[in-house]
């Protein structure tokens, strides 16, 4: 082989380097098939009925998706809407071949690309980019609603919300009244259980893509824990972490709980306004949005560097009551009995009364519930409605599964919050801990505040 010039080697390094570099980093996001499995396992599940789904109303770029919607669509256009029919109830009409799923889009808009980022509108680019074979204009929506009692009745929608106001219904519930209006002598099942069952078990793309989310996150914290110190403001942790979340080519924060000294009590503390003081324990409880993944992490440290005697002696309870639960993971055990390992360490060491949460929760979908597709009712009095789902805490995990193990101990009366949270991954022999690189033990959060930060001077 020759050999490389001198002046050109140099540059030929770097190339190699960076284009190493963006391979490794970069990771690869959702495919029209993937989007089209996932309508086709909830195509089977649903078998009895038509399923109808929309994205959250509001302003592209402006408006936060419906993570339902985009798990069978990937799209993240405001107000866009989808009808899934399976073959079997499309087999049903005398022209099976009309009755496809089809992707409901705004039409196009001469604004866009003016006053508005582009979007999606219905044609061959919308076809090619969600793999949906028909689009259409959003006008004509609930016009093709009306059409579908002649080939099913029942028909599955999502709904979630509680009704908490008199003078006015959840939007999603506003959504089933304005079906039912349309499809009378339809029945309405609900639709949520039956993507939470889905999304209970996570593919392997998107264990990737949340094992990169993680790692974005923990840098986000260990830069947030060399800021901290007295002096500094709650919401300049916030900002710098905002901006790790950005720099990293995250979508934004999902949320930021930056709660110091009382605010370290408060479970979700978003103001983050107040100064922090030399003797405060800081919460920090941050989660960011990577293709349109979320995480859920926090980390408890001493404003002043060093946790003092009971703040110690405070967090290696919590410490220990995460440690317990951790280990017990693995396929075909339970959200309670994870949620009892902790709760037995921070019981034994008297304070359970402190402990006023629960242990854990599911990331991006998957909360597993009963599947009881009974009918929604609505009786004429305020907070009636049925909502036919049931937390069941009883279900086993499986591999794939990703959730939450977060104890906490608050005590009001002494200003004095610690909770420990890190993001599990359940895998055929056990589990992985995908915010492992996020220090945890007392000495390595100490250690780690006396670092100096990479981005403020």
């Amino acid at each position: 082989m020759k050999k490389i010039h001198s002046f050109f080697f140099p540059v030929f390094l770097t190339l190699v380097i960076f284009l190493n570099f963006q391979l490794f980093s970069q990771e690869k996001g959702f495919e029209p098939s993937d989007f089209k499995q996932r309508r086709d396992k909830l195509c089977s599940l649903i078998s009895e009925g038509i399923a109808i789904i929309g994205n959250y109303p509001g302003t592209f770029g402006r408006t936060r998706v419906n993570p339902e919607f985009y798990y069978l669509t990937g799209v993240d256009v405001p107000d866009a809407k989808l009808i899934l029919i399976p073959k079997n109830i499309a087999a049903r009409a005398s022209c099976p071949e009309f009755w496809k799923a089809t992707l409901y889009l705004p039409p196009k808009d001469p604004r866009r690309g003016v006053w508005d980022d582009h979007q999606l509108f219905p044609g061959k680019e919308a076809v090619k980019e969600t793999g949906i074979e028909n689009t259409s204009d959003l006008a004509a929506f609930y016009s093709d609603v009306s059409k579908l009692g002649a080939i099913t009745d029942i028909v599955y929608l999502p709904y979630r919300a509680n009704v908490r106001s008199p003078m006015r219904l959840p939007s999603d519930l506003q959504f089933v009244e304005s079906i039912k209006k349309i499809l009378p002598n339809v029945k309405i099942k609900n639709l949520s259980p039956f993507l939470d069952e889905l999304r209970w078990q996570k593919s392997p793309k998107e264990i990737d893509i949340m094992k990169k989310a993680c790692k974005i996150t923990v840098d986000a914290f260990k830069e947030a824990a060399r800021l901290t110190k007295a002096g500094v403001y709650e919401h300049e942790v916030e900002a710098l972490v905002t901006y790790i979340f950005r720099k990293n080519g995250s979508q934004r924060a999902a949320f930021t709980i930056i709660g110091s000294g009382p605010n370290s009590c408060i479970l979700h503390h978003m103001k983050n306004e107040r100064l922090m003081e030399n003797g405060d324990l800081l919460v920090i409880d941050i989660g960011t949005v990577y293709k349109y993944l979320s995480t859920d992490f926090t980390r408890t440290i001493p404003v002043s560097g060093k946790f003092n005697p009971e703040q110690r002696k405070i967090y290696n309870i919590v410490l220990e009551a995460q440690k317990k639960a951790i280990s017990i993971v693995k396929p075909g055990v339970t959200l309670a009995e994870v949620h009892k390992a902790a709760m037995d360490v921070i019981d034994k060491a008297g304070y359970g009364k402190y402990f006023i949460h629960g242990t854990g929760h599911t990331l991006n979908g998957g909360s597993h519930y009963k599947r009881t597709t009974t009918g929604l009712t609505l009786s004429g009095m305020y907070g009636k409605y049925k909502m036919n789902r049931h937390f069941s805490a009883d279900n086993p995990l499986v591999p794939g599964s990703i959730f939450t193990i977060e104890p906490g101990i608050y005590i009001p009366e002494k200003n004095l919050g610690i909770r420990i949270e890190d993001d599990i991954l359940v895998i055929e022999k056990g589990h992985e801990i995908l915010t492992k690189d996020a220090p945890r033990e007392i000495d390595e959060i100490e250690n780690l505040m006396k670092e100096k930060t990479l981005y403020v001077k």
